[in-house]
């Protein structure tokens, strides 16, 4: 069987001859991973339990199943359809060999064959798979960068939107009031577009990270969602010792911290609280972002940080959001060379401790 961890490609051979496997075996073992069948059924058995295969070779004339069968199969299952598949038969007629590209097959080698022809194109079909695979990667870095820029910069524009409603139903508070949450809206939605900007130029290399001194950027996270937090008159506590993490400044400030606050307000009942604290342990700082609203169930928490999922709870006040929010800042967080530990109680469980916690563990600069 394939290694589950292995970086080298992965073969499934289908012959219903063992010299003719053994042959195959000899040519192909030292640069490839690879797993055997005899018939064709078996084969299809392999296909739907192994989770990682690059190639299949596949013979034409098998008992009971032949591999024009197989490869039918093969492509009419989605989870196999896009699986490289290459005949390898005597059957090497003209009319053989188109009926094998109309089923479906990738390439047509007839036997008797040269090994050096062979390994050609096994290597040719092999690197086209991970090239495939390599495309459909950076699509999904694309989807996630299109989300943040979506859900983090969507946040800014929501803090400029309510502070304008207020200032127009009570514009005798003066614009002074809402200009410091407003101005720090469009700081940070501006380098949110430039960290997504930086992000794609900079693909092939590890988010750059420095120190970043957690007060300030827990103030500026705090001030953005200050609307927010103001509309449920909730009350916040910040403690903890003055102390610099290894971070990205606006990934953190906007995508972390910012998620994680406004969660935590979201599901907090008006006139609750909030407590933040930081602690020291061991050469990594752990900032602490309770409330004591809903909580989440079980089945939430399981699929809290999959952003395929993009699911969205209603908060307390009937608050609506996208569900990519915790998944990002899981993103962000790891790239950043950290962890995130979440615990959460529901009120019917435990009424006397209901809420969520969110545990942000960094390295200390």
């Amino acid at each position: 069987m394939p290694k589950p961890n292995s970086s080298r490609p992965s073969l499934l051979l289908v012959d219903d001859t063992p010299a003719n496997i053994e042959i195959l075996v000899d040519l192909l073992k030292e640069d490839y991973d690879l797993t055997v069948a005899t018939r064709g059924a078996q084969a299809l058995q392999i296909c739907a339990k192994v989770k990682h295969l690059d190639l299949v070779l596949l013979d034409v004339m098998m008992p009971e199943m032949d591999g024009y069968a197989v490869c039918r199969a093969l492509r009419a299952d989605p989870a196999t359809r896009d699986l490289p598949v290459v005949f390898l038969t005597t059957k090497n007629e003209v009319e053989d060999v188109v009926k094998g590209f109309e089923i479906g097959a990738n390439d047509y080698v007839s036997k008797p064959f040269h090994p050096a022809e062979l390994r050609a194109r096994v290597r040719t079909h092999t690197m086209l798979r991970a090239q495939q695979a390599e495309i459909a990667e950076k699509n999904t870095e694309l989807k996630e960068m299109l989300h943040i820029v979506c859900h983090d910069v969507a946040n800014h524009f929501s803090v400029v939107n309510m502070s304008l409603e207020l200032f127009a139903a009570r514009p005798e508070m003066g614009v002074q009031r809402f200009l410091p949450r407003m101005t720090a809206a469009s700081r940070n939605g501006i380098a949110l577009t430039g960290l997504v900007r930086d992000l794609r130029r900079a693909e092939d290399k590890p988010l750059p990270v420095g120190p970043v001194a957690l007060s300030p950027a827990i103030r500026e996270a705090l001030l953005i969602a200050e609307g927010r937090l103001q509309d449920k008159q909730l009350v916040v506590s910040v403690e903890g010792p003055e102390v610099a993490v290894l971070a990205e400044p606006c990934a953190f400030i906007n995508s972390v911290l910012g998620n994680v606050i406004s969660n935590a307000a979201k599901f907090s009942h008006p006139g609750g609280s909030i407590e933040i604290s930081t602690r020291l342990e061991e050469g990594m700082a752990c900032i602490t972002i309770r409330d004591h609203g809903v909580g989440m169930p079980p089945e939430v928490l399981a699929q809290l940080f999959d952003l395929s999922k993009g699911h969205s709870r209603t908060g307390t006040a009937g608050e609506r959001g996208t569900g990519f929010g915790m998944p990002l800042m899981k993103k962000f967080i790891t790239l950043f060379g950290g962890r995130v530990e979440v615990a959460t109680w529901e009120k019917d469980t435990h009424p006397a401790e209901h809420g969520t916690m969110f545990s942000l563990w960094l390295k200390v600069a």
